[in-house]
């Protein structure tokens, strides 16, 4: 019986008009931002990361950079230092080659939206080879003449980037391609 009257008592409470106890919920903000990304594999849409900690642009002894630290992530310009790998021809199957490593700074920039998605479509590597020559590796996130899914593409002969400077690049036995800073085809 007193359980009765408790419950009764509660209930009476509750129904009662006048202010309530809980607080209003807010009206709904703006939709928050979404974040910027890059592809931080080799090919597509899909998987795309925030401050990725490697960044492979193909396969089979094209580079690779590692133990990226970021800066400025989601501004027009993002930049990191890290590791670039270099894999040079050697015999035998890819698999067993061993890289040279170099000190890197990696610069991202051109900032797109693909379904309500924005992400870096320009990246950049630069490092000083093992001659002392500073180096520039240029690629753009797009999709090639015949191709449907885009990838981390190297420049294609005299291309220009958005910022007007021409490249000129050449292919190296390894199947990725090397711009020249001189306007010249080079080594790494």
């Amino acid at each position: 019986m007193m359980t009765a009257a408790v419950l009764a008592a509660g209930l009476a409470a509750c129904s009662t008009s006048g202010p309530s106890t809980h607080p209003v919920a807010a009206a709904p903000a703006s939709a928050p931002a979404v974040p910027v990304r890059v592809q931080s594999s080799t090919v597509g849409w899909s998987g795309m990361v925030q401050r990725p900690h490697r960044i492979y642009v193909g396969m089979g002894g094209a580079p690779v950079v590692r133990q990226l630290a970021w800066r400025n992530w989601g501004r027009p310009r993002a930049s990191a230092t890290g590791k670039l790998d270099v894999y040079w021809p050697q015999p035998g199957p890819i698999s067993g080659w061993h890289p040279t490593t170099y000190p890197v700074t990696v610069q991202l920039r051109d900032v797109v939206s693909h379904s309500g998605q924005p992400s870096y479509r320009e990246m950049a590597y630069s490092y000083v080879n093992r001659r002392g020559v500073a180096k520039v590796l240029h690629f753009t996130f797009s999709v090639l003449p015949g191709g449907s899914v885009p990838a981390w593409n190297p420049p294609g002969p005299a291309q220009h980037r958005s910022d007007g400077v021409t490249i000129s690049v050449a292919v190296h036995t390894s199947r990725f391609i090397r711009p020249g800073l001189s306007g010249g085809p080079t080594g790494i």
